[in-house]
This record gives structure tokens, sequence and C-alpha cells, in this order.
């Protein structure tokens, strides 16, 4: 069954829909969650798991499923997302390196690789995006954020009035915002200045 046939199905019978996708992304979607809750209590991967299926059946009206954005990526997006949440609020665990290798974890990994691991992939997605900006935006939004230039500061470094540069910083904020979503990023407060 396709991902159209069963954002169909889900729309159409939530709850046959909800099953038929927990039985086909069920095992990747809880070695996701066992990965990125590593030294979390038991309870807080499952109830991670559970949020997923939740937000996927609350969300299921505004999914949209196109060449570039499958229920797969969706779903893998919402369980990476939902763990990060989760980790903020919980409180994890000491596992033993038996409990861990039982679960598929290297001896070598700590709890904090997969954060590591997350926020560089998503620092490098920030820049290609911004990268991917037509002149004067990409120059102006580095100013701003990578330099840390005030909207003033920009303004006198590229010889041109405050009021383009705030124009400017917000329509490329729109634009990343489309361009990210194309590289796998729903969730924007990570990146935003």
């Amino acid at each position: 069954m396709d991902d159209t046939a069963l954002l169909k199905l889900l729309k159409d019978n939530p709850e046959r829909g909800l099953q038929t996708i927990i039985q086909i992304y069920g095992p990747a979607v809880h070695k996701i969650c066992s990965f990125c809750m590593s030294g979390y209590q038991q309870q807080d991967i499952e109830e991670a798991e559970s949020d997923v299926y939740v937000k996927l059946w609350k969300h299921r009206e505004s999914v949209i499923i196109n060449e570039n954005y499958s229920l797969k990526s969706y779903l893998f997006a919402i369980a990476r997302n939902t763990c990060i949440d989760r980790q903020r609020s919980a409180q994890p665990e000491a596992l033993s390196l038996e409990v861990a290798l039982e679960n598929g974890f290297e001896p070598a990994a700590s709890e904090q690789t997969e954060g590591k691991a997350v926020a560089g992939w998503l620092s490098d997605t920030v820049q290609s995006a911004v990268a991917e900006l037509d002149e004067p935006a990409r120059s102006i939004y580095y100013a701003r954020y990578y330099e840390g230039l005030s909207i003033r500061g920009v303004a006198e470094k590229l010889d041109i009035s405050e009021k383009k540069v705030k124009n400017t910083l917000l329509r490329s904020k729109k634009k990343l915002r489309s361009i990210l979503v194309k590289k796998g990023v729903t969730s924007y407060e990570e990146f935003e200045g």
C-alpha cells in the first residue's frame, strides 16, 4: 500500500488506517524513539512512540504527501521532534551496559550523541538552505545571524537601508521555511534568531 492510499485510509477510517500505519512503520518508529531516548525510562520511550501516532491522527487532515515529502519522512520527523520534546521534560535513567546492548546501542555511544548528531545535521541543513538564498538576502542573513550584527549594523555593513534589511530578513525566513521543509526540517524554533 503506497503513502497516498495509507493517508486516504487514515482519513476515511482513522482506526484501521492508524493500525495499518503502525503495522508498516511501527518497527522503524520504535527504533527511532528507542535510539533518541536511550538512557531514559522505558515508559518515556513508549509514551514518545504513542505521541507520534497521536500527532499523526490529530493532523491527519493536514498531512500533505508529494514527491518531496513521504508519509515515512513525516512520521520520522514527528518521532525525532517528539523525542527531543520528551528529553526536555523527562529524566534519564541509568542503563546497564547489558540493557543498552539489548536495545542495539554501541558501548561507546553516550546519551548526548543523538543530540549532537541532530544538532549537527540541523546546522548543516540550515547552512545549506541559507546558501540557496539569492543575493543580497544571503549576505543579509549571514551578517545578521552568523556574524550577530544588529539590523543597523547589517545596514551599515552592506550600505542599504534598515527597512530593506528588515524586509529582506522577513522574506528570507519564509523562503527558508519552505526550503527546510523540503529538506525534512519540521520544527523551526531551533534555527530562528
